[in-house]
């Protein structure tokens, strides 16, 4: 039997007894009295006793994305009301339907709740956010309520990302590949803030629309925090002319924002953003870069990997110690290096203490501190690979450059045209 932490033990004399932690904790959140509900023998069905009267019309696991979409389709068909529950490891998604139509939708995932909504789709800023998030804890008021007395959003803008927002929810859950589903017959209208009346077959279709070309799009843009980059050395000739409504999103891709700005920016969804980028990607106007990381730690992390190669394959071959003696003297000379790298390291095995780090180019970095310490950085492993060509055999040195070249591509928006070091890294 595979390790799980998921498991159940029923003894001989009917005592449930959880064998992992997930099940002792998914056990310990439901305390109380229990009714056994008849099933196969490969099933274990209770409900509380304490829950109200809602039969349950539907339940299942699901194991593949955009399952769920017959489910919904009966749901709609049939005029049926009540509440789909949908749950995976990211939360939970309930959505409700009357007569058929969704009427209103609630997470608790956080990338999905409506204040995420508001800030990803560039209504309110991250700080406005924040201070409504924390006006909300201290009132116990509504997070839209808040929102709107605040004069941050007007009502009717709220309304209308409401409705964006069960959207967004019914897409999600739609897109669950590995969970669990239930679907109850009715529903507590006090969880409702608001109704809406969404048809779900038509949702269904642009579901259906999005997972498919969202496959496509993934091959050239791998996520929402991909940069779109400008290609102005294109000659016009080999270039196509991008549809005249892709022009004004061209105009944010600056080389620095991610799809998810440029959503913010503009108010659109992350689908469509991503399916514009993916059209100018085709007409050659932009090329997409990997996310770069940003500020000391993210960034030293970035360079400990490439760090880590270079000695081990140094001291593979026994000669670590002449790698380590010239990158010595390369710091040491470059003056910076070592107030850079006081407490720091290099530890033993070329890695560096990205904590101390941080600490160290605050106190030594300039007005760009992330492309500063990425030129500093850079040209230490480019010496790192200058070292490595006199150590290892040739095939070894290219494979090892090959490696880290790739490592560290989403360093390159950070080298703003810089110098180059050794090794070509």
């Amino acid at each position: 039997m595979p390790d799980r932490d998921d498991l159940l033990r029923v003894d001989s004399t009917g005592a449930v007894h959880p064998l992992g932690r997930a099940a002792s904790q998914q056990l310990r959140a439901k305390v109380g009295e229990w009714r056994i509900i008849a099933s196969p023998k490969e099933l274990l069905v209770a409900r509380s006793m304490t829950w109200g009267d809602a039969v349950l019309k539907l339940a299942g696991e699901i194991r593949t994305p955009g399952a769920l979409s017959d489910i919904v389709s009966l749901a709609a068909q049939s005029g049926w009301r009540g509440e789909l529950i949908v749950l995976e490891e990211a939360g939970q998604r309930s959505l409700y339907f009357d007569n058929g139509a969704v009427i209103a939708a609630t997470t608790t995932v956080l990338e999905e709740r409506l204040g995420e909504t508001l800030y990803r789709f560039g209504v309110i800023t991250r700080e406005q956010l924040e201070t409504i998030v924390r006006v909300t804890v201290e009132t116990g008021k509504r997070l839209g309520e808040v929102a709107v007395e605040s004069g941050v959003v007007s009502s009717e803008k709220l309304y209308a990302m409401m409705a964006q927002q069960v959207e967004e929810v019914f897409f999600s859950a739609i897109h669950v590949s590995d969970g669990a589903f239930y679907f109850f017959d009715r529903f507590d209208e006090k969880l409702l803030s608001h109704r809406h009346s969404l048809n779900a077959g038509g949702l269904l279709m642009e579901a259906a629309r999005r997972m498919d070309e969202m496959r496509f799009f993934r091959e050239r843009v791998p996520s929402d925090q991909y940069i779109p980059v400008p290609l102005p050395s294109v000659p016009p000739v080999h270039r196509k002319r991008p549809p005249e409504d892709l022009l004004g999103l061209l105009e944010h891709c600056d080389g620095t924002r991610s799809i998810a700005d440029i959503g913010r920016a503009t108010g659109r969804l992350e689908f469509d953003v991503t399916r514009a980028v993916f059209q100018l990607v085709s007409s050659g106007c932009v090329t997409v870069v990997a996310p770069r990381p940003r500020g000391p730690v993210a960034i030293v992390d970035m360079f400990n990997p490439a760090l880590l190669a270079v000695h081990e394959r140094c001291d593979a071959v026994g000669r670590g110690s002449e790698l380590r003696d010239g990158l010595s003297r390369f710091a040491t000379g470059g003056g910076v290096y070592d107030p850079l790298f006081m407490g720091a390291g290099p530890l033993p095995d070329g890695s560096l203490k990205s904590d101390r780090m941080k600490r160290n180019t605050a106190a030594l970095a300039g007005d760009d501190p992330d492309a500063w310490l990425v030129g500093l950085m850079s040209d230490y492993v480019g010496f790192a690979l200058f070292q490595a060509e006199a150590i290892l055999s040739r095939d070894a040195h290219a494979s090892l450059l090959a490696e880290i070249t790739e490592r560290l591509k989403p360093l390159r928006a950070l080298m703003d045209g810089g110098t180059q070091a050794r090794g070509d890294v």
